[in-house]
């Protein structure tokens, strides 16, 4: 009796203890417990440099938003909200806005960010970025002045449509004036700002490790927690390949990884550790024509190819139908776009395109090929070794071939994309832009951005003009009608012929909790814990 009394009080100490145990270490997690952590991410293309006002290049859109803060938030519901700037006021002229700044907020190196570090900022930005996607938006800023040591105002000579969503994009991010001056040009490799993570380690070709800001203090207003993040660390591996990606992040040895190959998405809906979650980036895929570079000079000419395109085959067949058909040279998430665009479209047509070449003045010779004065209508198709783009390059070559137009693939990084694009040294180009605005149009197709962000050498004064116009136009009604207008222009000129908007996916281990998917398909970790496995 005694004795089992004692089994019995044992059994229950033994279960207090335990429970005791259990409230110390916190709620339960699926796998583990929280700790400090590193999240590991696959970055496809590795950035030449982290200075925002630089050359663009790919994989600096993932990187700069952890190390630099911004003025405003843009949310994914499109909404501007605060964030290194408190609030702001627009003048009912809407040439100047001013800006009250957060107070308390410093720089990586430990120096004050204020309305001075602002004008800095900006001004450097007019001075040294001119081959910038924000360009034309940074440039419309007649001049910039600090009121006060935490206020800010900035002087337009005519009101700015594009302007808050210029100054949400993480190019926009508030540089330290010190660090910049210390630096010099080696401020790409050495980047300062206000952001939640600094850099830590940079091995080229290797990875990227960024270390958490234990001063941070501001966090974004749709995280919850506003200080330092919880994980200690946060790495980006440079993995060029998919299928390498894929296997890293199926073994264990990323946590993070950015999906838009139809087979990877599939066979991750099969994986019980990872979480799929669809983004809407404001994508299209777009085949582009090099308008300088003859017979593409030649608007028939391209007119004839893009009638040669069937999209319908591009998604079945290169992209497992995961994919949407585009039709207009807006993604249809953005402002501006009009399904009735659709009657404008140069759908798949190949008796039209051989129509075309031949008032284009082309024959056909004993193999089918057209030619005209001897040289035989073909060319380069570039574009980068991001996947799926070999397989839709492929299934296009095979389109063109059975209309007797040969076409040789060229498949670069997509760094060298950039620069043999922007050179001119190719024929057609498979492409895509990621942007928050209609004014992405004005980015990569007005004359005054030729051998910048225009790769396809397109230039129409009358969309030059109507562009222009858009970027002023403060009534968002009538500035969606100038994009239609604009869009016909395009539709009919063919710099571009609209492909397809993908499926947008990210992948993330289950290990990886508290992720927070923002604007554009941004990843902030601000919440994020690691739970060990």
């Amino acid at each position: 009796m005694v004795k089992r009394s004692f089994k019995s009080f044992l059994r229950f100490a033994f279960i207090f203890l335990l429970a005791l145990t259990l409230l110390a270490c916190g709620p339960f997690q699926r796998s583990g417990q929280p700790s400090d952590g590193v999240v590991i991410r696959a970055l496809t293309s590795e950035p030449s440099g982290l200075d925002p006002h630089g050359p663009p290049g790919s994989g600096q859109n993932v990187l700069l938003p952890y190390l630099f803060d911004t003025l405003v938030f843009r949310d994914v519901d499109n909404t501007y909200k605060p964030f290194l700037a408190e609030s702001w006021e627009v003048a009912p002229d809407g040439k100047t806005i001013t800006f009250q700044l957060r107070e308390g907020v410093t720089f990586h190196d430990g120096t004050p960010m204020d309305a001075q570090t602002v004008v800095f900022t900006f001004e450097r930005f007019k001075e040294k970025g001119a081959k910038n996607p924000l360009a034309g938006g940074i440039m419309d800023i007649a001049s910039i002045e600090a009121v006060d040591s935490h206020t800010v105002r900035f002087h337009f000579d005519q009101p700015s449509a594009i302007f808050f969503g210029t100054l949400s994009m993480p190019y926009a991010g508030i540089l330290s004036p010190t660090a910049v001056k210390e630096a010099g040009d080696a401020f790409a490799q050495k980047p300062v700002g206000t952001g939640p993570f600094k850099l830590d380690q940079w091995e080229p070709g290797v990875s990227i490790t960024l270390v958490r800001n234990p001063d941070y203090q501001w966090g974004p207003p749709v995280v919850q927690n506003q200080g330092p993040p919880h994980i200690e660390k946060a790495t980006f591996k440079v993995i060029p390949d998919a299928a390498t990606q894929l296997a890293a992040l199926q073994a264990g040895e990323v946590d993070v990884l950015f999906v838009n190959q139809p087979g990877q998405i599939l066979r991750l809906r099969e994986e019980e550790n990872v979480q799929l979650t669809e983004t809407t980036l404001n994508t299209l895929i777009y085949l582009g024509f090099n308008c300088q570079k003859a017979p593409f000079d030649d608007v028939r000419v391209r007119q004839a190819l893009a009638h040669a395109v069937n999209k319908t085959e591009i998604i079945e067949t290169a992209l497992s139908g995961l994919g949407q058909e585009a039709f207009a040279p807006l993604a249809s998430t953005l402002p501006g776009f009009d399904p009735k665009l659709k009657e404008y479209e140069l759908g798949y047509d190949p008796e039209k395109a051989e129509v075309l070449l031949a008032e284009a003045g082309f024959t056909q010779d004993a193999d089918g090929v057209w030619v005209r004065r001897d040289e035989k209508l073909g060319g380069i198709l570039l574009t980068s070794t991001r996947a799926p783009n070999e397989a839709v390059a492929t299934v296009m070559q095979s389109q063109f071939k059975a209309i007797g137009v040969p076409i040789e693939i060229q498949q670069l990084d997509a760094r060298a994309v950039i620069k043999t694009s922007t050179e001119g040294d190719y024929d057609l180009l498979l492409w895509r832009y990621d942007w928050n605005d209609a004014d992405v149009l004005n980015i990569y197709l007005s004359s005054d951005r030729i051998r910048r962000t225009n790769r396809v050498f397109y230039s129409n004064k009358t969309v030059d003009e109507l562009l222009e116009r858009a970027m002023h136009e403060m009534d968002q009604q009538a500035r969606n009608q100038i994009y239609i207008e604009t869009q016909k222009i395009i539709l009919a000129e063919a710099p571009w012929q609209p492909l397809y908007t993908p499926l947008n996916v990210l992948a993330i281990r289950d290990r990886v909790e508290g992720a927070v998917i923002g604007s554009m398909g941004r990843v902030l970790l601000n919440d994020v814990r690691v739970v060990e496995e």
